[in-house]
């Protein structure tokens, strides 16, 4: 069930690569942009309901996820990719290190009950009033009466997987927690892929996070659930405002870029804190003559 509820929460990238991604890219990359774009759609989306005063039923999640899929369907029907037998083959290797990692994290995460720390006891209530009322909520009655004005890019695309994949709270925390956490390698080697325009250095900065580092493997245990999901988004954003400054971007980057964007400002302070400094020297180097 994990899988398909993972598989299922990447319908809403699906379906904008369909119609908006650039094609003949790096498959990598487009995974990556894929993943990103989705966990965005999902907190926008659960922004516009709340807005609209809609409550999301299990029916009308069902409903959206069939429209997602619809739309992806539809839009490779009218735009096919092409795959050359290089890219198969980066594909290939990149799914098969992806896995490795995420197999890694969750072998880290094999003797936990629950995530670690008073972070993780916040996101679980926090998930716990989502999926009782059926979307974002003002306060987090009945169980604390207080405004819940918190960023929510982590919570809106944790609760969806955690009603998708009917595991509990706590074990969906973990899980869901592990494989974001083994994404932010792709997020890594996209950024490094527009910084060097070469797979070498970036599959060795992907790597070196991935496998080596302490950081972000240590987010398992300090809980930082929504850092993890604005440090996978903020190389995505960062990569594609590079890729824009090139006479060869397309009018669909734009929106992705600003759709990761927005992510980034929902999902943590800190990471939109960083990404506003990179836009600043960016404005600095590439756009004032």
């Amino acid at each position: 069930m994990s899988i398909l509820a993972f598989l299922a929460l990447l319908l809403p990238g699906l379906a904008w690569y369909a119609w908006l991604g650039r094609r003949n890219q790096d498959p990598l990359v487009s995974l990556a942009q894929v993943i990103g774009v989705s966990l965005v759609l999902i907190a926008l989306l659960a922004q516009l309901f709340f807005l609209l005063h809609w409550t999301l039923s299990a029916a009308a999640i069902l409903l959206l996820l069939a429209v997602f899929a619809l739309l992806a369907l539809i839009g490779w029907i009218r735009r096919p990719p092409r795959i050359t037998r290089t890219n198969r083959r980066i594909l290939a290797l990149g799914l098969l290190l992806l896995g490795g990692l995420i197999a890694l994290r969750l072998y880290q995460a094999r003797q936990l009950v629950l995530p670690n720390w008073v972070d993780s006891q916040h996101h679980y209530l926090i998930l716990r009033v989502l999926l009782e009322k059926g979307g974002l909520v003002e306060t987090l009655d009945p169980y604390l009466s207080m405004p819940f004005y918190y960023h929510f890019g982590y919570h809106t695309a944790a609760a969806l997987f955690t009603f998708l994949s009917r595991q509990p709270i706590g074990d969906a925390m973990l899980v869901f927690g592990q494989v974001m956490n083994a994404f932010i390698s792709l997020s890594i080697y996209t950024l490094g892929k527009s910084l060097f325009r070469d797979w070498r250095p970036a599959a060795a900065a992907a790597l070196l996070a991935g496998f080596v580092t302490r950081m972000p493997a240590y987010y398992l245990s300090w809980g930082r659930y929504t850092l993890t999901i604005g440090v996978l988004l903020l190389p995505l954003a960062m990569g594609l405002a590079l890729r824009l400054t090139k006479k060869t971007a397309q009018r669909g980057e734009m929106l992705t870029f600003a759709l990761l964007t927005a992510g980034v400002l929902l999902s943590h302070y800190f990471t939109a804190i960083l990404l506003a400094i990179f836009l600043i020297l960016f404005a600095f180097v590439y756009l004032i003559p």
